[in-house]
């Protein structure tokens, strides 16, 4: 994120230089598709605010609801059973396809429930093969269970282990923890400035490259530089998406860490030297028309990081889409 979009990046940068190095740190996570368990600690005195079997129920609910939904074309109600970034995702997943979405198979899942306070906000996580992607899934518990995050690993991606108690529950990471690389809460930041700026950018030695980090610096840089050929002005920026963040420990000793990103894309004609701008072919659903003048096109995005106690964190899954556009 540049200066100019983000207001307060310089305060903003201290604070993540200052909370990328480890210290001492707290408790947290697990991912895989299997999600072994290493490291079991003793089971805490403290009864969970979510049980194994609670988590297991809502899961099923939620799959058994959403394929209703699906096969029935109920935009409304499907936005109903989500929250967070998930909402804009999935009306966005309908408008689409003129509410005819895809309706998924899902696998055998396996949970990751962390110890939590009743007192506490509510969550788990599922990692459940989808169709032939591992998909992981987060659900969060307001006056009900809802789906807040959904990524796709990589291909041949696997999550890594996650530290359990005895009983089978995961840690938590808490938002400040510095035992590892990158507090969960500057994860997102990070990834921002590196998928914006790429080498440029403060997070260049703490988020590895890839894909969805410096090669989508990479596509911008090319895009401006073709905008500017054919007359008009390109640009992308990236900021943290104010949902929550999900942060679980590894057995060792890292963290897994779900967040989310916006991205705004904005192109302007200068010179016309062409008609009219290029819209993309995954936006025309919300771009009908044609545009002379400017386009605006709005994502949300939602990833799974790998964050170790002492190197890069690595983004390992992803899903998004164009959510919102506008043009004249």
């Amino acid at each position: 994120m540049r200066a100019y979009g983000w207001r307060g990046w310089p305060a903003l940068a201290v604070g993540l230089l200052a909370a990328v190095t480890g210290c001492s740190g707290s408790a947290a996570p697990e991912p895989s598709p299997v999600a072994a368990t290493s490291s079991v600690s003793a089971v805490p005195t403290t009864a969970p605010g979510v049980s194994l079997s609670e988590a297991a129920n809502a899961f099923n609910e939620y799959v058994l609801t959403d394929s209703l939904l699906r096969a029935a074309g109920d935009r409304r109600l499907a936005r109903e059973i989500t929250r967070d970034g998930r909402t804009d995702l999935v009306n966005a997943e309908y408008a689409s396809t003129r509410d005819s979405p895809v309706r998924y198979t899902w696998g055998t899942p396996s949970f990751l429930v962390p110890r939590l306070r009743p007192d506490e906000p509510l969550w788990f996580t599922a990692v459940v093969p989808r169709g032939d992607q591992t998909a992981v899934l987060t659900f969060a518990k307001g006056t009900d269970w809802r789906l807040s995050s959904l990524s796709l690993l990589f291909p041949g991606q696997k999550l890594p282990e996650v530290k359990r108690d005895a009983a089978g529950y995961a840690e938590v990471v808490g938002l400040d923890d510095q035992s590892v690389q990158i507090s969960p809460r500057y994860v997102a930041p990070l990834h921002a400035t590196i998928a914006e700026r790429g080498p440029a950018g403060i997070a260049a030695n703490l988020v590895a490259p890839g894909p969805y980090t410096t090669e989508t610096a990479t596509a911008i840089a090319d895009n401006r530089r073709t905008a500017k050929t054919d007359g008009f002005r390109y640009d992308s920026i990236f900021s943290a998406a104010e949902y929550p963040v999900y942060a679980l420990r590894t057995a060792d000793g890292g963290a897994l860490v779900q967040y989310s990103l916006l991205r705004t894309t904005s192109m302007n004609n200068m010179l016309f030297v062409s008609p009219y701008l290029p819209v993309p072919p995954s936006g025309r659903w919300a771009l009908t028309g044609s545009y002379r003048q400017t386009l605006k096109i709005y994502e949300t995005q939602q990833y799974v990081a790998v964050v170790p106690r002492s190197a890069a964190a690595t983004v390992v899954g992803y899903d998004g889409a164009i959510t919102r556009a506008t043009g004249s």
